[in-house]
């Protein structure tokens, strides 16, 4: 991926993280989701603003895990890229502990 590409790409998460967790917070109680059951499937399913805000909302998780508001774009990209590849060739592993692992 471009350097380029990867700015956008870390852009477009971070502006999603916030429109995400304002599209969260807006939901009803009856529509909650919960992470632990999210598999890669489900989350190549996702396309466009969806899958960025999934993307965002599990970064935000994890650096929320490290304690830290801190971050990296070239890292966040690099994170994003493996966790895609993974979940392309294991669709039915938990999407949120293939991100945990990713991200170490």
């Amino acid at each position: 991926m471009s350097k380029t590409l990867r700015n956008l790409v870390a852009a477009a998460m971070t502006s999603a993280l916030f429109i995400g967790g304002l599209a969260f917070a807006a939901e009803e109680p009856s529509t909650q989701k919960d992470l632990a059951g999210f598999t890669c499937k489900d989350f190549m399913r996702l396309s466009g603003s969806e899958r960025e805000s999934a993307l965002a909302l599990l970064h935000g998780y994890r650096l929320g895990k490290m304690n830290t508001t801190q971050y990296e774009i070239e890292a966040l990209a690099a994170i994003t890229d493996k966790f895609i590849d993974h979940c392309l060739d294991n669709p039915n592993d938990n999407a949120l502990a293939t991100f945990e692992k990713t991200g170490n």
